[in-house]
């Protein structure tokens, strides 16, 4: 597949040192905020789904909600998220959370896991 979005973007970054006497490409990248990514799987039967994203939006009440594919939960305030869908391929549920601070991102991603796990009465790390 090719396009043009790389060599684009490279041009991007030389007009910006061009344009920027003195500055450095790490210095930049320095001063942009840094995230941590938390990923797990749990197995979860895709019949209780409903349940889990309504016992989940109890349990972690978000400024905003998208449903589009899984359950996206966002906190703007806190630069957070939280992602729960299920696996096409397994019967499991995945759970990304992104988040400034590890610990943050690791404690969404454990509450949504005891969330999941309390509603289906179980619920096992995949």
């Amino acid at each position: 597949h090719h396009t043009r979005d790389a060599p684009v973007g490279a041009a991007l970054l030389l007009q910006y040192l061009a344009d920027s006497p003195g500055a450095t490409l790490s210095g930049r990248v320095g001063r942009l905020p840094s995230y941590h990514i938390v990923k797990d799987k749990v197995t979860f039967p895709r019949a209780l789904l409903h349940d889990a994203y309504a016992a989940l939006g109890r349990e972690l009440p978000a400024g905003e909600r998208d449903d589009s594919d899984g359950m996206r939960l966002e906190w703007r305030r806190e630069a957070s998220w939280l992602h729960v869908r299920p696996s096409g391929t397994e019967p499991v549920v995945r759970l990304i959370a992104e988040a400034p601070e590890a610990a943050y991102a690791r404690g969404l991603v454990e509450r949504a896991r005891r969330t999941l796990a309390a509603t289906a009465g179980v619920g096992s790390r995949a």
